[in-house]
């Protein structure tokens, strides 16, 4: 069991943020908080625990952490392209800053279902903020990559979405937002048939992604319509201190 310092969220909130990992029961708590505290004093200690280890949960719980999200792992496989010849939208990867910034606009706005929206110990800026922050971190990572959808006419950014390449034929699915005012479009759904085609292209066969359980819109649409298959799920336990 370690504490590990996320350094986005920690720039984004102005004080250090921590993730427990490798949670251990038999390790005593209290005295491994008091150690974490000593190194890092946080303000913000998340862990995420598999759903089936239930007294694990208690543990965090009887120290003063909370449930603030069900989080879900699925994966699918990527072989067939979608024919989207029907739609007036192009795929392409952000290459310059001003592309970048119609992202970041979409993406400082559009969640609505993460953990830090619904937390109400913390301020509710903190959400737009910190996804516009990991958008950022995906444009200038060398295995990361932001593309933005956008209207073939007008030249518009719709939507966007952005992936971790994990090896030669794997990615790791990141954020993926649709412009505010276009929703319940049935713009999300091409933005996914759009970057599987890229990826096909691209010869990745498998991808992973993290959502939360809450996010239904979401949910059904890659476990119901994309053939997503569910890996695991998590409890995501936080504490905030003063």
């Amino acid at each position: 069991m370690k504490p590990e310092l996320v350094e986005i969220d920690s720039r984004v909130v102005g004080r250090n943020v921590i993730a427990i990992r490798d949670f251990d029961p038999a390790v005593d708590f209290a005295d491994f908080e008091r150690g974490y505290m000593a190194r890092f004093d946080p303000v913000y200690a998340s862990c995420k625990i598999p759903m089936e280890r239930v007294a694990d949960i208690h543990v965090l719980e009887d120290a003063g952490f909370r449930l603030i999200e069900f989080q879900i792992r699925s994966s699918v496989k990527l072989h067939r392209p979608f024919d989207v010849s029907a739609y007036d939208y192009d795929f392409e990867p952000v290459t310059d800053e001003a592309e970048l910034e119609d992202v970041l606009e979409i993406a400082g706005r559009t969640f609505t279902h993460d953990r830090f929206s619904a937390d109400t110990a913390l301020d509710p800026a903190i959400s737009g903020a910190r996804y516009r922050a990991y958008v950022c971190h995906s444009f200038h990572a060398p295995d990361e990559a932001v593309y933005r959808l956008t209207d073939r006419s007008t030249r518009r950014t719709v939507a966007f979405k952005t992936h971790r390449y994990v090896s030669r034929n794997e990615v790791l699915f990141l954020l993926g937002g649709v412009h505010p005012g276009m929703k319940s479009l049935g713009i999300g759904l091409i933005n996914e048939y759009f970057e599987f085609n890229e990826l096909i292209r691209k010869g990745i066969r498998r991808g992973t992604t993290h959502i939360s359980a809450s996010n239904y819109p979401v949910f059904n649409l890659e476990i119901g319509k994309l053939g997503f298959r569910v890996l695991t799920s998590f409890a995501v336990m936080r504490k905030v201190y003063c």
